[in-house]
């Protein structure tokens, strides 16, 4: 019995789990109501930390204690970019969007594996690249989603928010990737020693490359859903979701020095943090001091894995 009950304590799912109910009891508390629809909200509102969670899961698991810190930046400028092609065609603002945010993962990508820059300096920088792009084409681009786009985000398919069940579908496509195909093997494999990986004829440059790929092919679609749910794209549009997303990857069993990853964790990781906002707003707690929480929760949490990979 007592093996079974660890086995479960040890679960990557059940923490974040657990953390979703206790906020959902505490928001109910300070509502001084039972509310279902904080849950169904919640769903919605948590697409962003879940399809930017999943991504920095991705390349966390990448190994050599893999980040990317330019999330936020690649999300604020394929918001710029979709709002601005989406007013002369809604599916080429879309794809362009994802593109964009594919070349950033691959300037990325390249930039630490050929000149071997580790991935948090290398995205530290390439995110202030990617900054001043968005101050350049800030005053230029369009920054009013598409009115059709934003009633297709806000739409229900069989009761779910529409850009719910888009980031259902996508987080069923990577579990497939990450845990049936030979590419998600090599990954894996690859976060856990890259050397070993390399001498069992893996091609590590290659599945790197393709985790920051896939990576910011995930922020260029937050980009363009955040555009249209808050209405416009505006400079500051990624730093919401970027320490929520980072709390999820890492709440979520995501082992820090690589090799180890859990998506459905990450998602509910992902809903977790967004139950954690809903909370702190509900308590009437100032925006610096959301943050400053949520900061320690990440600092706890990378604590955590990080003894956690020690062993």
């Amino acid at each position: 019995m007592n093996n079974k009950v660890k086995k479960v304590l040890e679960s990557p799912v059940v923490w974040p789990v657990m953390g979703c109910v206790i906020l959902y009891i505490l928001i109910c508390a300070v509502s001084g109501a039972v509310n279902v629809r904080v849950i169904t909200s919640g769903l919605k509102l948590c697409v962003f930390a879940m399809l930017l969670g999943i991504a920095q899961m991705i390349v966390v698991t990448s190994g050599k204690g893999a980040i990317d810190i330019s999330q936020k930046y690649i999300l604020t400028l394929t918001a710029y970019i979709s709002c601005e092609l989406m007013q002369y065609n809604i599916p080429l603002g879309l794809v362009m969007a994802i593109v964009v945010g594919m070349t950033c993962g691959l300037i990325n990508a390249c930039i630490n594996v050929y000149l071997n820059i580790h991935a948090m300096i290398t995205t530290m920088a390439t995110g202030y690249l990617y900054y001043t792009v968005i101050l350049l084409v800030s005053n230029k681009f369009a920054n009013s989603p598409n009115d059709a786009f934003v009633k297709f985000t806000n739409a229900n398919v069989f009761g779910i928010n529409s850009m719910t069940a888009i980031t259902i579908v996508i987080a069923i496509v990577l579990y497939l990737v990450l845990y049936k195909s030979k590419y998600g093997m090599n990954l894996h494999a690859v976060g856990q020693k890259r050397e070993a990986a390399r001498l069992a004829g893996i091609n590590v440059n290659k599945t790197v490359i393709t985790a920051f790929i896939i990576n910011g092919a995930l922020c260029g679609l937050a980009g363009a859903l955040n555009a249209a749910y808050c209405g416009g794209a505006n400079q500051d549009l990624g730093t919401t979701y970027f320490l929520p997303s980072i709390a999820a990857c890492f709440v979520g069993g995501t082992n820090a020095a690589g090799g180890k990853s859990n998506i459905i964790a990450v998602c509910i990781g992902a809903f977790m943090m967004t139950l954690m906002s809903t909370f702190l707003n509900a308590a009437q707690i100032s925006i610096g001091g959301q943050r400053l929480i949520q900061g320690i929760f990440i600092v706890l949490l990378l604590v955590a894995a990080t003894k956690n990979s020690s062993k």
